[in-house]
């Protein structure tokens, strides 16, 4: 059974939107209305308990897991994907409160190459039962997206492509999307086109600040605002000796390592400096690399618009600074000033993507551009 046929003969489509990160953060979700001019009309976001925390970062850190830990991880993210669609729903009228369809992108427990010379030469294990979320809202749910890209040959990334050409519509001339959450990614798209031009991580977002931040205060606290690396002051020799690493020559399209980046802190000239100033040098190297990334491989004479920002990230002013500065004249602006919430740009896109996916309105291709299609998208789960 395909129920994307279903799907497209209906004209308003109502989608829950469930993505889970990985370590830090929890779940966000949103409800949006689709019938080719998107509109959310709810959102929430709903933090992972301490001990899920826990075993994510202790899973992350040294590869190792009890069964018995996975089975209650496994458990537990999956009741919290009913909470996630609850708190939205909850938040609209009765009658709109019965989706079409679930987008459900599960937490991911572990991501790595296979060793393989096959052509799933990356394979991932997931978090959360997409059956048990089917079967107490009586709802389709569509999943395993990171998997079914995987399958396809890819790497293993979330088909979010056409959701940002869509998003960019609402654009002046060229927009550059930077997405800061542990990592950093950077979308460009040309509206006039619909064409992404760019699409590829470009090295760090706060997955060292915050480890950073970590073990020095002992606490599981972060440098949100950006008011510890404020204090600071960026070591000059550092930030060049940490950005004059090979990754981030490479060209794109790429794929940031974490345990790779944590290496980047064992780096003598970094070693030395005082808390805060290693704060203020890592916040600049998000900014430093995001900004050569954009440099060497954007190769238009027309600069973008707007330098558009999401993630966690929007909410460091130290780093929004640091990012105006590198980028100057073009303008940095958080991505809610086209009326995307920052923490749901990645959501969005992906639901859009979906939606545009099942009403056949594009066709979906790898992360590369190139085909052949990943087709089906991800799998459907019925009630």
């Amino acid at each position: 059974m395909n129920p994307s046929s279903k799907l497209r003969k209906i004209k308003k489509r109502r989608i829950v939107v469930i993505s889970a990160s990985k370590v830090q953060g929890g779940i966000q979700s949103l409800y949006i209305v689709n019938n080719g001019n998107w509109e959310i009309i709810s959102h929430s976001f709903i933090p992972y308990p301490p001990k899920v925390v826990a075993l994510l970062q202790k899973s992350d850190q040294s590869g190792e897991i009890r069964l018995s830990e996975f089975s209650w991880l496994d458990y537990k993210l999956s009741t919290l994907f009913v909470e996630a669609t609850r708190a939205v729903l909850m938040q609209v009228p009765t009658a709109q409160r019965t989706p079409h369809y679930i987008v459900l992108n599960k937490a991911t427990l572990y991501q790595g190459p296979t060793g393989e010379t096959a052509q799933q030469s990356i394979w991932d294990i997931p978090l959360g039962d997409a059956q048990f979320l089917a079967s107490t809202f009586n709802t389709l749910v569509l999943t395993d997206l990171v998997r079914h890209n995987e399958i396809a040959g890819g790497k293993g990334l979330l088909p979010t492509s056409r959701g940002d050409e869509i998003i960019a519509s609402r654009c002046q001339g060229i927009a550059l999307f930077l997405n800061i959450g542990a990592l950093s990614r950077m979308t460009i798209i040309d509206p006039a086109t619909s064409s992404t031009i760019i699409d590829s991580d470009t090295g760090p977002g706060t997955l060292l600040l915050d480890k950073l931040i970590i073990d020095s205060t002992g606490t599981d606290q972060f440098d949100r605002d950006g008011s510890f690396a404020s204090d600071g002051n960026i070591d000059g020799n550092c930030l060049n000796k940490l950005a004059s690493n090979d990754w981030f020559q490479q060209a794109a399209p790429k794929t940031a390592d974490p345990q790779f980046l944590y290496s980047l802190l064992e780096v003598n000239e970094f070693k030395h400096l005082s808390a805060k100033d290693k704060a203020a040098t890592l916040t600049a190297l998000s900014a430093r690399t995001a900004y050569d990334f954009y440099k060497r491989e954007y190769r238009s004479n027309a600069l973008p618009h707007t330098i558009y920002v999401s993630g966690g990230g929007v909410n460091n002013l130290t780093l929004m600074e640091y990012l105006s500065t590198y980028f100057s004249p073009v303008p940095v602006q958080s991505i809610e000033t086209i009326g995307v919430p920052s923490e749901l740009r990645v959501p969005l896109s992906l639901g859009l993507t979906v939606d545009s996916f099942v009403t056949a309105t594009s066709a979906i291709p790898w992360e590369t551009g190139n085909f052949p299609r990943i087709e089906p998208l991800g799998r459907w789960v019925l009630p």
